[in-house]
Parts: C-alpha cells; structure tokens; sequence
C-alpha cells in the first residue's frame, strides 16, 4: 500500500519493517506473528473501559488524528465514530495483512471515508513534523523494542498543543489469556511511559487500572 503524498513519504521503508516494531528479546512465541483476537475477545472486558478513558480526552473539533498500530482495526473504527464530523485518521502498520484487515474493518463499519491505511513502523513514522493534532497507540508497546524512539516520533508529528493518547497493558496482564505467551516483563509501566514522555518534553498524566492504563501526554 503506497503512502499518501498529502503526508510526505519521509522515509523509504526497508522490506522487512514489520520486524522493528517488535520487542526481539522478549518472551514471546512466534515472533512476526500477530496475536489473533480470540472469539468474543473485547481486551478481555476491559474494552468498553478502555475506550470510555480515551474518549473523555479526545478533542470535540474536527481533527487530523493519527492511528499508530493497525492491528485488527478496532482503534481507527473507533476514532472515525467518536471524533467530530469534519476529522480524517490516518492508521498505520507495517504489516500488509493488518493494513488489509484494518481497511474491511473500517469498510464494514462504514467508515471508508474517515480513514485512511497507510504503510509504516513506530520508530520511523513516514509523517512531516506538526502533522497531527492526536496521536494515538492502543495496546502497541509489548510490540516494541524500545519504548522511546516510537515515543519521539509520534511527539515529532503532533503539533504544538496536540497530544499523544496511550493506552497499553501494565505488567499484571501477562496473566491474561492472550493467544502468545507473555510474561509480567514483556509489558511496559504506566510509569516507565510517563518518565518517557517528561524526557522528551511532553506533560503527561496518567489513569492507572489493576491491568491497563490510559496516558496523556501534551505537546507544550
């Protein structure tokens, strides 16, 4: 799938991309692989949670928002319902699968027009800077190698006075029945994600549950 010139195709994206945005050295089976959703999966009930926390920090104006993670979809359906009329996503992955995935998701939602699928990894983000007024990452972190070059990238193509929304599991989660093995190591703190986000400037503040937490971070 071919960037969007609209955005600037910054970076030429190796073959293999979809290999740096995972964690190498963690304790997962079938690195490459993306963990399927098991059948009635909603982040094992904690979905309507999830997404009431982001929500209540979305901006009620038409935005440029961008998705960081494609997955299944789920995130870039959810910013077209809940953003104001006049918004545009932009989701992006380095997984082709992911991408074709998230694309019929958004179609069958009805959302085509909302949302745009584009080719990329976290720690490289094929986007000029100030690009966006919302950045955002569900559950992407367990994916990553390192927390902070994926954290720069996304404060490099927010605007000044935008902000990141995060949203990822807390160690306690490994626990969960998740389709690849995890172990309490494999996830990042809420507070390792908040000292990020101080080092690069940014002001965050953090929501912290038993198994997720939900972070914002201000570009000031």
């Amino acid at each position: 799938m071919k960037l969007v010139s609209l955005w600037s195709n910054r970076y030429s994206l190796p073959s293999d991309a979809g290999e740096i945005m995972l964690h190498k050295d963690k304790h997962t089976h079938g690195h490459g692989k993306q963990e399927k959703p098991s059948s009635g999966h909603d982040f094992f009930g904690h979905g309507d949670a999830i997404r009431a926390a982001l929500d209540r920090r979305l901006p009620r104006k038409a935005i440029r928002a961008l998705d960081v993670g494609t997955g299944f979809g789920r995130n870039a359906v959810f910013l077209a319902h809940h953003l104001a009329r006049g918004s545009h996503v932009l989701s992006v992955d380095p997984s082709e699968g992911s991408l074709k995935q998230g694309e019929e998701a958004v179609k069958a939602a009805g959302l085509g027009g909302r949302v745009t699928m584009v080719s990329g990894v976290a720690e490289a983000l094929p986007f000029a800077d100030d690009t966006f007024d919302v950045a955002i990452a569900v559950m992407l972190f367990h994916h990553l190698v390192d927390l902070v070059p994926a954290l720069r990238e996304m404060a490099r193509v927010t605007r000044l006075g935008g902000k990141l929304l995060l949203a990822d599991w807390a160690p306690t989660a490994h626990l969960l029945p998740f389709a690849v093995e995890h172990r309490a190591e494999d996830f990042f703190t809420a507070r390792a994600v908040v000292n990020v986000l101080r080092e690069i400037g940014l002001a965050p503040d953090a929501e912290q549950h038993p198994e997720w937490y939900v972070i914002e971070g201000v570009k000031s």
